[in-house]
């Protein structure tokens, strides 16, 4: 924490060692609610408190502190509450004592179809609470609670855990400006609260006394007396003001005569404001544009800023007419820092390391320099210039991005990629963050223009703002006396400002609108690097596309009227009408129609724009095709209908909609033979599902392998689902696949024991076979979760029945190395020790021929026959079938691998688009890449790897997607996203030397089981690459 360097080795003793601090860490269950202004060092204490517990925690393995800082450089934290979860619980799972994956973890793992679908706010909320519950005492710290933007949610959050499940051992301290009374007035619960305005003077006192006495500090030179007067004056008009007195050392630090220092004494400013003030007054005239833009990007911008891309900056002439342009002989080429250090009050630079990347990044000094930039104080300033609104600051941002652009023309003109990255920093932010920009501009105009007002000629641009304000403040007033405000004025600025700014976009999308697609493809904006100019498998997108996906409206309008063709098919979302359809934009979908738009044409993924918008769960959307005369049983798209769409997504009221206008529940998917009811029961949407059985879906319906919706819930683990479906029509329990597999057998190769237990409860055979003879119980030795096997066992599943090649349970636990499995199965039945299975083989050839050390060992202790056991070494055949057993074994797949399996792009697009985890694996631990390349499916081979996927992966058995047929391209293309050459197994001199230590550490164990003839008369030969 950046925090914890500027503060003295003293400072925060008080506050650690102060009654409400003491009494909090020893209270269950507490919350302490520290509050302060601006400066006022909130952060530091923070970060002294967080080392303090840190360190305590060393001594306490059972305790763990996770903490998280609200600010514009984390803003995934600080504007999206379920990443502050995720947040939250990777922190606290990392503190496992054990080292090992801590159950919630995994169970929340599993619950998001293992890593298929991001988890959901409930499903961590409680996974959260679970992991608490593993630690005493469990410290959560937040700072800084202003700049959460999702405010209520957090606080919701803290009352929840406080309030509500009250778990002794938790402890919650949050930072803020505001008073707890005044965030949670209603809370049943008291909570020990702090002020920090005038708490923290001795910790500024020793900030300054070691700031002046530390060697190397430029103000230690002075003469002791020199140094106290300089002390004297900051402890007296600091206030108790970490940020005040920061900026003072740096101006005092200037001085370099007595006169200077007693001047600087002198006139030192009595506020923050004054300070910035100050400073913004001294900023070049030649320097006050680009410093203003600058600022306005550091205020507002999309993620935090690179120092190299706010040197490109300096370089946009916005004062060009008849509209910006880019000069690349103003970029700061040399000096970077020393350019911005000198406004060490406004800018300071960070140094970030992300793996192996290191870089600088460029942020505002304070949280109070953005406060003083937005605030009324700085407009009667003589700095005026510098105020900034959202909308000068989004409109100033989304100039600069696509001036910037613009520079590279087109064709031969365009860097690469990598090109950019280096000799074009701010491309890679300009491509991606453009669209966000020139929307919060349009978002921030409609705001203003209910407010703003147009000012005679003649009046400035301070004169102006403080006119609009005191309008505003009027309007404010006479709304809340009921008086409707007269418009007595209409805004022209804001609107010329958008009619440029539209402009710009006309002028960018007509003529370079590609440029940004090498950079950052809209399309699919989880891609870093996009691969091409265009989508797969679609023609590139028109700029009016571009325009209805982004919402600009008027710059849709005016590009209809330079007679673009509006029934341009091309881009992810195949038409201009279906992307507007899909992101929810109802007044370009109106427009469009108005201007004949034709709504049924086919195109993009989901072929047609009802099916986009019923995917997206856009309902007015939806209504407004409807309306339009859509053919509502379209089929058409990934998904076949907009039904299946809806289900398989989870919008019920999209789906209900649907159905009122006479949607087919029923259709069947040709290439699946699936109803919207088994999508989605698939991805555990019970609303849809109840939904779909009070319109008459058919529970017993089935796809093309024979699964119904429970085949499909049960192994994905969603219990409530599983419980509607067996309590609407039991005799789904009596129901099998093409193969003869039940719901019990899939659902017991995953971790869902609950789920495996209410398939039992209500009546489920555990011991009916498939059409191999195998038993749910031999479907579960292969994951060996203990709990499933202890749940069969416990409803009479059988340890000794034989599937139709004679593996039984134990033979499986054997050939899978899973000694305490076996013990389980042999504490049920002991006599089963010694059963011959597949070609006469114990549970012992078994282990002995898979070198399984652990179950020798372990079925030799409970006295399996050792007699002739080594002449599994001389079966050939045996070692055959052993080797490619694994290859018919149950593997249940869900999610991304489902879809990679079946080659079913648009949907990879579509899980990906939702944060799926792409190298998410099931129990096996085989990925999406892993099953893609297994069924030959080269073109998601080639979609996985240009999308991230990891091609250095391997399953639990060392199998990786390598090991399969591919393209030569395929191959190259590996190589060039980093796959290292990993030997065939057994063949490298490494896996050799790993094999032999195995092997020997058997016939070591073998030599006090064996007489000594006939263990020498064995000499082990390795098995041969297959």
């Amino acid at each position: 924490m950046i925090a914890s360097d500027k503060r003295s080795e003293n400072t925060g003793s008080w506050f650690l060692e102060s009654e409400e601090f003491v009494r909090w860490q020893d209270s269950p269950c507490s919350l302490l609610w520290v509050s302060g202004g601006a400066g006022r060092g909130k952060t530091v204490l923070c970060s002294t408190a967080i080392d303090h517990l840190i360190a305590d925690s060393e001594h306490q393995r059972s305790s763990a502190v996770a903490y998280i800082y609200f600010d514009q450089t984390n803003q995934s934290v600080s504007q999206d509450h379920n990443r502050l979860l995720r947040s939250l619980v990777q922190q606290l799972a990392a503190q496992n004592a054990t080292g090992s994956i801590p159950a919630p973890l995994k169970s929340l793992y599993s619950r998001s179809q293992n890593g298929t679908r991001p988890p959901m706010t409930h499903d961590l909320t409680n996974t959260l609470r679970h992991l608490i519950e593993t630690f005493s005492p469990c410290y959560l710290v937040a700072d800084a609670f202003d700049e959460c933007k999702e405010k209520q949610a957090f606080l919701r959050l803290v009352n929840t855990i406080i309030g509500q499940w009250r778990i002794p051992q938790v402890r919650f301290l949050v930072t803020s400006r505001s008073e707890l009374s005044s965030e949670l007035p209603n809370r049943s619960w008291k909570g020990f609260t702090l002020s920090l305005e005038e708490s923290n003077n001795g910790d500024v006192r020793s900030y300054i006394e070691t700031t002046l006495e530390s060697p190397g500090e430029p103000l230690n030179a002075w003469d002791p007396e020199r140094r106290k007067s300089i002390a004297k004056s900051l402890i007296a008009r600091g206030n108790g003001n970490f940020r005040w007195v920061a900026c003072q050392l740096e101006r005092l630090r200037e001085c370099s005569t007595n006169k200077d220092l007693d001047e600087t004494l002198e006139g030192l400013p009595s506020t923050l404001e004054e300070t910035y003030e100050r400073t913004l007054a001294k900023v070049e005239e030649s320097r006050k544009s680009s410093i203003c833009h600058i600022l306005r990007f550091l205020c507002f911008s999309a993620r935090p800023m690179r120092l190299d891309e706010m040197s490109e900056v300096p370089a946009i002439d916005f004062e060009a007419k008849p509209r910006p342009k880019y000069c690349s002989e103003k970029r700061l080429v040399v000096g970077k820092a020393g350019y911005f250090n000198k406004y060490s009050d406004l800018f300071s630079i960070a140094t970030i390391k992300a793996g192996d990347e290191e870089y600088s990044e460029l942020r505002l000094a304070h949280l109070s320099v953005r406060d003083y930039l937005l605030s009324t104080k700085i407009l009667t300033s003589p700095v005026s210039y510098f105020y900034i609104t959202e909308l000068s600051a989004h409109h100033s941002i989304a100039q600069a991005c696509i001036v910037y652009l613009q520079q590279f023309g087109t064709g031969d003109q365009l860097p690469t990629y990598e090109e950019a990255i280096f000799e074009t920093p701010l491309t890679l932010y300009a491509a991606r963050f453009w669209f966000h920009h020139v929307q919060a501009s349009i978002k921030a105009a409609s705001q203003q223009s209910s407010v703003a007002t147009a000012y005679p000629t003649g009046i400035d641009t301070q004169q102006a703002t403080l006119i609009i304000l005191i309008i505003q403040f009027l309007t404010q007033l006479l709304g809340l006396l009921g008086v409707e405000a007269p418009v007595l004025m209409k805004s022209s600025g804001v609107k010329n400002q958008l009619l440029d700014l539209n402009q710009l976009c006309v002028d960018f999308l007509v003529s370079q609108g590609q440029t940004q697609i090498r950079f950052f493809d809209p399309d699919t904006p989880w891609v870093e690097k996009p691969r091409a100019s265009t989508t797969p498998g679609h023609a590139g997108p028109s700029p009016l596309y571009t325009a209805a996906q982004a919402g600009f409206l008027d710059v849709v309008r005016q590009l209809v009227r330079q007679g673009m063709d509006i029934n341009s098919v091309g881009g992810r979302f195949g038409t201009p009408l279906q992307a507007a359809a899909c992101k929810g934009y109802t007044d370009i979908l109106l427009f469009l129609l108005k201007e004949g738009a034709d709504p049924n044409l086919r195109g993009g993924d989901y072929g047609c724009a009802l099916q986009g918008a019923s995917r997206y769960g856009q309902e007015a959307c939806v209504k407004i095709l409807l309306k339009a005369g859509v053919d509502v049983n379209a089929t058409c798209g990934e998904y076949y209908t907009a039904a299946h769409a809806a289900a398989f997504h989870g919008h019920a009221h999209v789906l209900k909609l649907l159905a009122d206008n006479g949607a087919d529940i029923h259709i069947l998917r040709p290439r699946d033979r699936a109803e919207p009811l088994i999508l989605a029961a698939s991805v555990g949407h019970l609303a849809v599902v109840e939904l779909l059985l009070s319109l008459g879906a058919d529970i017993l319906t089935r796809d093309k392998d024979e699964c119904t919706a429970l085949d499909h819930a049960a192994p994905a683990g969603f219990d409530e689902v599983v419980k509607l479906v067996i309590a609407h029509d039991r005799a789904c329990l009596k129901t099998s696949d093409r193969l003869g597999n039940t719901a019990l057998h899939y659902t017991v190769a995953q971790n869902f024991p609950s789920v495996v237990e209410l398939l039992l409860q209500n009546g489920m055979d555990p011991n009916l076979g498939n059409d191999q003879g195998r038993t749910a119980l031999h479907s579960a030795i292969r994951t060996g979760n203990i709990e499933v096997i202890e749940t069969l066992l416990r409803y009479g599943a059988t340890v000794n029945k034989k599937d139709l090649e004679g593996w039984t349970p134990l033979h499986l636990a054997a050939y899978f190395d899973k000694p305490e499995v076996g013990q389980m199965l042999l504490d049920t039945d002991g006599s089963i020790i010694d059963i011959p299975g597949p070609n006469g083989y114990t549970p012992l050839h078994i282990a002995i021929l898979r070198t399984n050390v652990e179950s020798v060992k372990f079925l030799g202790n409970r006295g399996a026959e050792f007699t002739n056991c080594l002449r599994v070494f001389d079966a050939i055949d045996g070692a055959a079938m052993l080797r490619n057993f694994h290859m018919n074994y149950i593997s249940p797949i869900t999610g991304l691998r489902i879809a990679a399996s079946y080659g079913l792009e648009v949907q990879l697009r579509d899980l990906l688009e939702g944060e799926a985890d792409i190298n998410g694996t099931d129990e096996g631990g085989r990925s999406a890449l892993y099953y893609a390349s297994r069924m030959g499916k080269n073109s998601i081979v080639r979609f996985l790897i240009e999308n991230g996927a990891d091609v250095n992966a391997k399953a639990d058995d060392d199998e990786s997607f390598m090991d399969f047929w591919l393209d030569q391209d395929i191959i190259d293309l590996a190589y060039k996203h980093g796959y290292i050459d990993r030997p065939g197994v057994l063949s490298d001199e490494g896996d050799r030397a790993k094999e032999k230590l195995k092997v020997d550490k058997l016939f070591e164990y073998l030599g006090g089981k064996l007489p000594a003839d006939e263990l020498a008369s064995y000499q082990f030969q390795y098995p041969q690459d297959s």
